[in-house]
């Protein structure tokens, strides 16, 4: 029995002691600041990885256009059985098989069945083909740079992203901290209106206001709980990790300032930053170079060739070989005008493209006016806000003064702290919309990037 104590103790102790040690190892999540989220970002979003996977794919399309530079060698293996008399005579040819007795009638007119082993490389060379080559190498440069500035216009767009899941979860923690802050003042106002109905200073309705206060301020409370744990969710989906991961922010959404500048000079920036407009002057290129190699396909082509190929009755046999070296000169005459149609084709996207270009240049100016406009108001908005809190703040300290001293009823109480509550969140609210309508402007002027403002401030 003492044993089994003593066995049973030293258990208990060992185990102790390891979920100790697992506590003890178990890392303490850090507050993570804004920029660590976009970089976190940058490095585990899958919709980078997707971006980056494809700029390398299109990549590769500039070695397999410059290949056509190239030689092309191919080897082929084949077998052949056959009494053919034809395919017979020319096979024991190509095997230098071919005796005085293979002219007899018999063997002419039915040849015994012939087994041929063909073992042939073969040689391909574009000596002149009016520029396509060279065209096709170019449009394959272009679609790398087009890839390229699609993958920045990513980039941008995910960092915007972060920024406002980022900011969205400080401005519902913040909701979260009012609301809690409103629950405990209702409960103070519950507890004042009992005790004063119980000494008879209060009619029963004060009672019942205060506790439908109560109530309504404990459901906003749940209701600002729930969206802060889905903006936390959706920080984590945008930083690339599971929904549910241990994450901290940095808490407290605080006010900024930021250089809007002259609109003018900030369209003019985005007419030279935005990824996705210079994407677009490269279709523009991209149309002109096709409409280059349509123009190509009228002109003459020019290929060498070689071939050399063995022949063989038996596949490890040694039979018979020869080779062939030549030029071909190709220059078409008539293709039903499929050429000239071509052309024109080209000359038509050309058109469309340089028509896509101007109206995009047109949609950037006017999304920089916008979102410029919004940061002005936005900016405008925290002015405001600022000042009506610090007044809803003055009439609340007034009326809470007033209603203990029983100058004022219940009902005057809750509508002011209501008025109060109202006014906190008009803040918050304008200070997350300047921040992120600040980050929406450099969005705007392709400038948003890891190391921007609207990510540092």
């Amino acid at each position: 029995m003492a044993r089994t104590i003593v066995t049973q103790s030293l258990l208990a102790i060992l185990c102790s002691c390891l979920l100790a040690g697992a506590q003890a190892a178990a890392p303490t999540p850090q507050n993570l600041t804004l920029p660590e989220a976009v970089r976190e970002a940058l490095e585990k979003n899958p919709t980078v990885q997707a971006a980056d996977a494809y700029a390398k794919a299109v990549h590769e399309g500039i070695a397999e256009a410059r290949a056509a530079r190239m030689p092309r060698v191919d080897f082929s293996e084949g077998f052949t059985r056959g009494n053919n008399p034809v395919y017979v005579f020319g096979a024991l040819l190509t095997q230098r098989q071919f005796t005085a007795n293979d002219f007899a009638l018999d063997s002419l007119n039915t040849p015994r069945p012939l087994n041929n082993f063909r073992t042939q490389f073969s040689a391909a060379l574009s000596l002149y083909d009016g520029g396509q080559t060279g065209r096709r190498i170019k449009d394959a440069k272009l679609s790398e740079q087009g890839a390229g500035e699609m993958g920045q216009r990513t980039r941008q767009e995910l960092i915007f992203n972060v920024v406002k899941s980022y900011t969205d979860e400080l401005l519902a923690r913040e909701n979260a901290r009012v609301a809690e802050a409103a629950v405990k003042t209702a409960q103070s106002d519950l507890h004042r209106a009992q005790a004063r109905q119980d000494e008879g200073q209060a009619v029963p309705s004060d009672l019942l206001s205060a506790q439908v206060q109560m109530a309504q301020s404990q459901e906003d409370l749940l209701q600002a709980q729930n969206a802060a744990d889905l903006a936390h969710a959706a920080l984590n989906v945008a930083m690339g990790l599971p929904e549910d991961a241990a994450t901290m922010i940095e808490p407290g959404l605080k006010e900024a300032s930021f250089d809007a500048g002259p609109l003018a000079d900030r369209q003019q920036q985005a007419l030279k930053m935005r990824p996705d407009l210079r994407e677009a002057g490269l279709g523009v290129e991209h149309a002109l170079n096709g409409q280059r190699t349509a123009r190509a396909e009228f002109l003459p082509k020019v290929n060498a060739f070689s071939s050399w190929e063995e022949d063989n009755q038996t596949f490890l046999a040694r039979g018979g070989n020869n080779w062939t070296v030549g030029a071909s000169l190709n220059f078409n005459i008539f293709d039903g005008w499929a050429n000239r149609a071509r052309l024109a084709a080209a000359r038509f996207r050309q058109a469309q493209a340089q028509a896509q270009l101007a109206q995009m240049t047109a949609a950037v100016k006017l999304q920089v006016r916008e979102a410029y406009l919004n940061l002005t108001t936005a900016q405008q908005r925290v002015d405001v806000s600022r000042q009506a809190q610090s007044q809803a703040e003055e009439s609340l300290r007034i009326i809470q003064n007033r209603y203990e001293a029983g100058l004022a009823t219940i009902t005057d109480l809750l509508q002011v702290e209501s008025a109060h509550t109202s006014a906190q969140k008009n803040y918050l609210n304008a200070l997350f919309d300047y921040r992120l309508s600040y980050a929406a402007l450099e969005l705007a002027t392709g400038e948003l990037a890891p190391d921007s403002a609207s990510v540092t401030h």
